[in-house]
């Protein structure tokens, strides 16, 4: 029987029970790691603020790469997007918690950033501007732009995922007018192309600029493309969890999964490319200023990182995602989205870690800053044991607020001009 000879309603696709039990699982492990992490951050408030910034970064990785999925759905009205809608909009909804956790950054930017830790005293001071670069210093990287640049970047995020919303709540109350989805198609073109530019700029100032001696020009990319890739692995684990389960164990077809295999493939590739780009572009140039950040990374222990990024992140899930079969079955695509997810975590904590322990090679004196780490060696326990703890508690919050928003709504947008096209089977 055709779907179309079916009146579907929000109730026919209501969140099936396992959503509770998810977020009753993830609240008490969010909880106690959290006091665990608060309990760090008493004794080594420094190592505290470096690892919470490492998890702040993944986690916000989540949530704005769910609103650009969501964007570009909307923009591209492919059927592809549709049975991710709902989880990309309680993913993106959590930017609220994203910035309750960016402020113990914010505050504690002089013990993160070197930029900011600005000597009182008039000779070290203009020591220290030289240094940087006064302009730089002075119009750029400066405690004051660090905030208002911080709040503005989540005020426009806001509002973009309000404007989401507002179609959301129209095409669930059946108020689908062709004028209004235009609207909102309108609106995701242009908050591509703002979120473009401001994770760009936040990427800078949260990342990059722990090391400000060196820069690169595709690290907003490689922030936008990896956000979304830990996006579509989020949501292929998700979808392969709810499948076999009422409702979407009615409609769920192995083509959704295909469909996001594809992608997940694609921006593997992507991820690959700018990162190879950029090395190879700094390895040719052979400038000081410039290969000081990877010498760091190539020695004193982080080289092994670096190598498991080349496998695990690119030579690894490229091999495996290039089989059709495995990007339609679902326990073997689940588990190459999980080890993705992971490698992201190990992504993120190459590019932040070794800002804190760097080695003799890349080691610069700072004026009023103090000597840095050498290298991995450094790395004890009690740093690795906040490097695990933070990401968790912050996790776990994540997660409570994303199923607790999950659990309200539909799981599929049944009201959709194109809902039911979609169910239809492909042919040829």
């Amino acid at each position: 029987m055709s779907h179309a000879a079916v009146r579907l309603t929000p109730q026919d696709f209501a969140p099936p029970p396992i959503i509770t039990r998810m977020k009753s699982f993830v609240i008490p492990v969010g909880v106690v790691f959290l006091v665990l992490a608060l309990v760090g951050a008493i004794f080594k408030w420094e190592l505290f603020l470096r690892a919470w910034l490492f998890a702040f970064m993944f986690w916000l990785g989540l949530t704005l790469g769910s609103l650009v999925l969501l964007m570009l759905q909307y923009t591209s009205g492919g059927n592809w997007g549709r049975v991710g809608r709902r989880i990309w909009e309680a993913a993106a909804g959590n930017w609220w918690l994203m910035l309750a956790f960016w402020l113990p950054i914010a505050f504690g930017m002089k013990l993160l950033y070197p930029w900011a830790n600005v000597p009182s005293d008039p000779a070290q001071h203009q020591e220290f501007l030289n240094h940087f670069g006064a302009e730089k210093i002075h119009w750029y990287l400066n405690p004051l732009g660090f905030w208002v640049r911080g709040f503005i970047y989540f005020a426009g995020w806001a509002f973009l995922y309000y404007r989401m919303m507002r179609w959301s709540k129209q095409e669930e109350a059946g108020e689908t007018m062709p004028a209004k989805f235009v609207a909102v198609q309108n609106w995701s073109g242009f908050g591509i192309v703002f979120y473009a530019a401001t994770i760009t700029f936040a990427s800078i100032d949260w990342t990059m600029s722990l090391y400000p001696e060196w820069w690169s020009t595709v690290w907003g990319m490689l922030f936008m493309v990896g956000q979304v890739l830990t996006s579509l692995c989020f949501t292929i684990w998700l979808l392969v969890k709810l499948a076999p389960v009422e409702p979407l164990s009615r409609m769920f077809k192995t083509d959704y999964l295909h469909d996001f295999g594809k992608l997940m493939f694609a921006f593997v590739v992507l991820w690959a490319y700018l990162s190879f780009s950029q090395w190879l572009i700094i390895w040719s140039g052979n400038m000081l200023s410039e290969i000081r950040w990877y010498l760091m990374r190539l020695a004193h222990g982080w080289q092994y990182f670096g190598t498991i990024l080349i496998f695990l992140h690119f030579v690894f899930p490229f091999s495996l995602l290039l089989s059709r079969s495995l990007k339609r079955h679902g326990r073997r695509i689940m588990t190459v989205a999980i080890m993705l997810l992971f490698m992201r975590l190990v992504d993120l904590f190459w590019i932040t870690a070794p800002n804190f322990y760097r080695g003799a090679e890349a080691g610069l004196t700072i004026p009023g800053a103090q000597t840095a780490a050498q290298g991995l060696v450094n790395f004890g326990w009690w740093d690795a044991a906040m490097y695990i703890v933070c990401p968790i508690a912050m996790g776990g919050i994540w997660l409570f607020c994303f199923f607790r928003r999950l659990e309200q709504r539909s799981l599929m947008p049944v009201n959709d001009p194109h809902f039911v096209e979609m169910l239809e089977a492909k042919h040829g």
